[in-house]
Parts: structure tokens; C-alpha cells; sequence
């Protein structure tokens, strides 16, 4: 089996009682069979303890209210002292790994739901790499485990299997993907409207192959020339007519004015396009956090400063400011940008859906910048590495932590009126270049 992790996975090593956070508290502990079984077996009173405290149906433990039963006074676990660490489930052996399996392949990253990994990830001055070698699940620190299901339900009614041949393809896609990302030349923003408009492309061209063809190496041909394309041209044309840097003001082919990148106080001027067309917007993508499952206590407080920001008058000029303020650590949002790419983006060969992965990731990055600046704001404009792992640990808990928030958001990221690609690109020219 070959395994691909980051560059930077052996660093972790969980730091147990000096985490900030427990996962061991606020989400559902899913039992494998083989750990269910073992769990069921034991006899004396931990055997009875273990029986009281399991629902065997659901497969999971029954929480002591947002605790693991077995998550003690010390914050150490109970069935690791009582019965050993090969005890543990699946689950709480290979957290804060995120695997995906594809064949014969097995990405595995560190989650930012993590707080370590996090920090570990955002100090990175460095561009992202991964490394893929042989190797077992032991050598990575996973009990063994299988292929994660996965079914976009909202899109298309098939069966869940991997098209190998879209793999083939999207991995190869992927690649330019992290070099967009890592155009270290470009602002961030624009970076994420040139992998948004990639993603439209291959979205396009897998619709446009269909069902019947699916797993067919012939039908995906074009994408090879959409990857040729991308990779050969240093800025995007047609369409896209305000994307460059040092464009003149135009309109854009929806009729949204794209701010003129010539003109230093261009975000001075027409203040009631910025505030209404592009904060609104902004808005109600937060709003569609407030229907998720609240996982981690702080994120609603979290959440609630980023959505009172977005009313203050000066909440365009603060996210130029911190912008500003923040361009030597902007490889931060580049590594968030790439992390959804790597955990997610493959994803799309089992269930054919590559815009809404790209989607999330460009999204995860304007939520997490509208509540780094509200944080921003609200600590005098003071804004510390540490914010930057609260912030970003807060939210991939919430959307990541929980499969029902996950899916949950997948579905309104795919279907939602407001989150067509025209509208994220143009808010992202028009409120943050």
C-alpha cells in the first residue's frame, strides 16, 4: 500500500493534557465492529461498564453529556489504562488523521480540528509538499481501517465506486491546483478565483460525459486539455475580464463592476456596492453555519463576532487593513486553501462532484478570514499566531468534527442560489483584490 501524508506528519505528537481542547468531549465516538466486539467480550466490571455505557445498535458510546464516558476526572481514558492503547477504537487511535483511500493508495493528514496540528501546520513558512512512500498503517499510527464511505446523495444517484480513470485525471489536476495555490506572486484571493474557475471546467466536463460513461479513460480526454490550458497561460482571459492585477476597471459579464486594482482608494468609493452586494453576500454565507450541529461551545461566539462585524460601517476598509497587515503571514490562508484541497478534492472520483470540493475549500477561506478580522477588530487590531489557531481550529471542528455537518454543508454548498461560482468570483475580485 502507498501512503501519502504532508512533509510535516511525523512532527505531531498529541501533547494529552496541555491540549487547550479535548477530543474526547463534544462529538460521537463511532465503534468499529472489530472494537465493538472486543468492548462487548470484556468480563468483570469494566466488562459491565463497557455494556452500560455503549449503544450497540448506533455503534457508539453513550456520552455523559457532551463527555466520553470513559474520558476520566484527569482527562486520561479509561479503557487505555484498563485495557491498553490497542484497545482503542479506530476512531481514537487514528484522530487527528484524516484518511482517504483510493485502491491502493491511502492519503492520510492531521486535521485542523486538532489544536497541534494546526499550530504545526500554520508555522510553516514554507510551501506545503507530501510525501508518498510504502508502507503500513502502523507506520502512520492508524488501526486498520476501511475505505471511508462516500455518496453525494444531492448530486447523483449511483453507485459508490471509485472511477479510476477520473482519479487519474484529477490527481494530475490536483497538482496544478497546489501550483495555483502556491503562486506566491499572486494575492491569495485571486489564487482561489483561479482554481474556482478550473474546477467550473472539469465540473463541466464530467456533467457533460454523463453516467453511462463513467470509468471511461475516452470520455475524460478534454480534461487533459482544460489541465494544458490552465498550465500554460499565466493569467485567465475571456470571460474573466478583471482578473489581473493591473486590469483596468471593467464590468464583468453579469454586470458586477470589478474594483479598479490602479486606484488606491478604489475601496473608498462606491461604498454602497462594497457594504451591500459584497458584505450581504458574505452574510448569508455565515448564516448557513448557524443550522449546523454547535460541536465546539466557542465557535458560536466565534461565529457571532465574525456576523456583528459584517454590520460596522467600516467592515470593508478592516478586511483591506488587516489584509495589508497581515501580507507576510498570507501563506497561512495558503495552507488552509491547500489542506481542504489535499483532504477533500480526490474525493470527487467516488462521487463525481468536483466543483463542490473546490467550493468548500475557497469558502472554509473567506469564513475563516471574515472571522480572523472580526477578531482582529475586537482585540484593538491585534492579532497573534494564536488567534489564527483558534480561529482556524474552531471551524474545521465544526465542519469536520461532525459528519452531519459536513454533509450538511456539502449539500448547500452544491445547491444553494447564492453560491454559484459567478457570485464567489465576483466577490472575492470585487471585496477582497
Amino acid at each position: 500500500m502507498q501512503y501519502r501524508t504532508v512533509s510535516f506528519y511525523d512532527e505531531f505528537k498529541c501533547i494529552g493534557g496541555a491540549c487547550e481542547d479535548s477530543c474526547c468531549d463534544n462529538w460521537e465516538i463511532d465503534l468499529d465492529d472489530g472494537s465493538l466486539k472486543l468492548y462487548m467480550s470484556q468480563k468483570g466490571e469494566f466488562g459491565k461498564r463497557l455494556k452500560k455505557c455503549t449503544r450497540v445498535k448506533d455503534k457508539q458510546f453513550i456520552l455523559n453529556g457532551v463527555r466520553c464516558p470513559f474520558h476520566n476526572d484527569d482527562d486520561l481514558c479509561d479503557i487505555f489504562i484498563e485495557m491498553g492503547e490497542e484497545a482503542l477504537c479506530q476512531t481514537c487511535t487514528n484522530f487527528p488523521r484524516h484518511i482517504e483511500e483510493f485502491d491502493d493508495l491511502k492519503e492520510v493528514s492531521l486535521t485542523m480540528s486538532c489544536p497541534e496540528a494546526s499550530r504545526i501546520m500554520l508555522s510553516k513558512k514554507d510551501k506545503m509538499t507530501f510525501i508518498c512512500k510504502e508502507g503500513n498503517d502502523r507506520d502512520y499510527g492508524l488501526k486498520e481501517i476501511k475505505a471511508v464511505s462516500r455518496f453525494a446523495f444531492w448530486k447523483r444517484g449511483h453507485e459508490n465506486k471509485l472511477d479510476k480513470p477520473l482519479f487519474d485525471k484529477l490527481y494530475e489536476a490536483r497538482e496544478l491546483i497546489y501550483d495555483m495555490l502556491q503562486d506566491r506572486t499572486k494575492p491569495v484571493p485571486l489564487r482561489a478565483v483561479r482554481i474556482l474557475s478550473f474546477a467550473k471546467e472539469l465540473q463541466d466536463c464530467v456533467d457533460e460525459v454523463g453516467e453511462r460513461q463513467y470509468g471511461s479513460s475516452k470520455a475524460y480526454s478534454e480534461i487533459d486539455d482544460i489541465i494544458e490550458r490552465y498550465r500554460g497561460k499565466a493569467s485567465y482571459d475571456g470571460k474573466d475580464k478583471c482578473i489581473d492585477r493591473d486590469d483596468d476597471k471593467s464590468i464583468d459579464d453579469n454586470g458586477d463592476k470589478c474594483i479598479d486594482n490602479n486606484k488606491e482608494d478604489d475601496y473608498a468609493t462606491d461604498s454602497e456596492y462594497h457594504n451591500t452586494r459584497v458584505d450581504n453576500f458574505v452574510s448569508q454565507i455565515l448564516n448557513m453555519y448557524d443550522g449546523l450541529e454547535n460541536i465546539k461551545p466557542e465557535w458560536k461566539d466565534i461565529l457571532s463576532l465574525g456576523k456583528q462585524h459584517l454590520k460596522s460601517e467600516s467592515c470593508r476598509r478592516d478586511v483591506t487593513e488587516f489584509l495589508e497587515n497581515y501580507k507576510d503571514k498570507e501563506y497561512e490562508f495558503e495552507h488552509i486553501l491547500v489542506y481542504y484541497i489535499f483532504n477533500y478534492f480526490l474525493g470527487a472520483s467516488y462521487d463525481h462532484d468536483i466543483l463542490t470540493k473546490v467550493k468548500f475549500a475557497v469558502i472554509s477561506y473567506l469564513v475563516i478570514l471574515q472571522l480572523d478580522v472580526a477578531r482582529w477588530i475586537s482585540q484593538n487590531k491585534n492579532f497573534l499566531y494564536d488567534d489564527q489557531v483558534t480561529v482556524a481550529h474552531a471551524y474545521s471542528k465544526e465542519v469536520e468534527h461532525s459528519y452531519n455537518n459536513y454533509e450538511s454543508l456539502q449539500l448547500v454548498l452544491s445547491a444553494h442560489p447564492i453560491l454559484t461560482v459567478d457570485n464567489i468570483i465576483n466577490r472575492l475580485k470585487g471585496g477582497l483584490l
